[in-house]
């Protein structure tokens, strides 16, 4: 067999273990309680990423097959470098969250202001 072969099947792999790390995740019922309820879509999600990142690596190694600055080697470099860019992605997000901590002092509310003038002391009875 010729060595486009198993690129094309290699992209098809991947491909499909990208597209079903979206469907499936999406199409998966949340479980769990409170703050963690759903998070088995997250998991799903990155295990199907994962699985098509392994595939990622195989498909730019066949790819070496190819003659430097080939269109077909491009091809084959393109699954590794989403998986990258997700990575990064994830990254950036996690980075973005934690530098923009809010100050603890301020979820502290104002004190406390009377709303209406004090009541005025009672008059004598005569």
């Amino acid at each position: 067999m010729r060595k486009g072969f198993w690129i094309w099947v290699g992209l098809a792999v991947w491909a499909g273990l990208y597209a079903a790390s979206f469907l499936v995740a999406w199409n998966t019922a949340p479980t769990g309680d409170s703050f963690l309820r759903g998070a088995n879509r997250l998991m799903v999600f990155f295990q199907f990423q994962i699985v098509a990142g392994l595939v990622a690596i195989v498909v730019w190694y066949l790819g070496l097959a190819f003659e430097r600055g080939t269109w077909q080697r491009w091809l084959s470099r393109a699954p590794a470098l989403l998986a990258i860019g997700l990575v990064l992605v994830i990254v950036a997000v996690i980075v973005m969250a934690n530098l923009r901590k809010p100050n603890p002092s301020d979820d502290v509310p104002p004190p406390r202001q009377a709303v209406t003038e004090p009541a005025k002391p009672a008059q004598p009875v005569k």
